[in-house]
């Protein structure tokens, strides 16, 4: 039975993969580094598969996933063509990403923290998701310059 700290750290898990994987795919087409391209490819694989991991426990517990809205999709993408209009620089889509992953491990930290009496698997792959991107961090700020 699935509690509603363990409700609210699964949604934001789940809102915090999928955010990272479809930032990702908005972006990449503007993306002229090789190198930066490449990172983030594998970054997006691995929001996927942690997307899946989260999925499966929601429909161990008959539960759905929380839906994403049309709203934000757009916001999302619309913040991206403005933020990319005059500067789609390696060095700015890194810092981008960087922000993203950042307001991610922040959002996420704050419900785990709001929301302790959760469970052990719950917690983990909530840590595992800030542990990649605070990875992710350190990658891209390689392409900072």
């Amino acid at each position: 039975m699935m509690t509603e700290a363990d409700r609210a750290v699964l949604d934001e898990s789940y809102r915090n993969a999928r955010m990272g994987r479809e930032t990702i795919n908005m972006i990449i087409g503007k993306v002229e580094d090789d190198d930066l391209a490449l990172d983030l490819n594998r970054q997006a694989c691995r929001f996927v598969q942690l997307e899946e991991k989260i999925q499966k426990e929601y429909y161990k517990e008959k539960e759905k996933p929380p839906e994403d809205s049309l709203m934000n999709r757009t916001m999302l993408w619309g913040g991206i063509q403005m933020n990319t209009l005059l500067n789609a620089s390696t060095g700015h889509l890194a810092d981008m990403m960087i922000q993203g992953n950042t307001r991610g491990i922040t959002d996420l930290m704050k419900v785990v923290s709001k929301n302790k009496p959760v469970q052990k698997e719950y917690y983990e792959m909530a840590q595992e998701l800030m542990d990649f991107e605070e990875k992710n961090i350190e990658k891209l700020k390689a392409y900072l310059k």
